[in-house]
């Protein structure tokens, strides 16, 4: 159901889920809003496979450009341009709107500390069992 949401909200904008979660994980890389194919892919909200093709949808809109290394070409950051910042912080926030409303503030404190000690654990290198 909440993917299901997600993607209807997401497709309002004109870009589909993959497409939106590339975006999200460029903006989610702060200033100056650019990773790697590799980094991008590592995210793992996109598969790999499918990344080239969401890139050059991305691209050829506008809402990203693509840099070569000036050290070695062979690596390629993606990187947000002005419209794509701006498209995916209104997407985020409409994400965000309905993550209200589908969790209540009793839901939402208690996720929040689930994902804070999920954090903790991840941080100190505890393994999974």
């Amino acid at each position: 159901m909440y993917v299901g949401l997600v993607g209807r909200t997401v497709r309002e904008y004109g870009i589909s889920l993959p497409a939106y979660e590339v975006l999200a994980t460029l903006r989610d890389a702060g200033e100056p809003y650019h990773r790697t194919m590799g980094e991008v892919a590592a995210a793992g909200k996109v598969r790999a496979g499918g990344l080239t093709q969401h890139a050059d949808r991305l691209e050829a809109v506008g809402l990203i450009r693509r840099e070569r290394d000036a050290d070695d070409r062979r690596i390629v950051r993606l990187c947000l341009t002005p419209e794509g910042i701006a498209l995916s912080e209104r997407v985020f926030a409409a994400r965000s709107a309905q993550e209200r409303e589908l969790l209540g503030p009793a839901d939402r404190r208690r996720l929040s500390g689930l994902l804070g000690a999920l954090g903790q654990t991840l941080g100190a290198g505890v393994p999974e069992q």
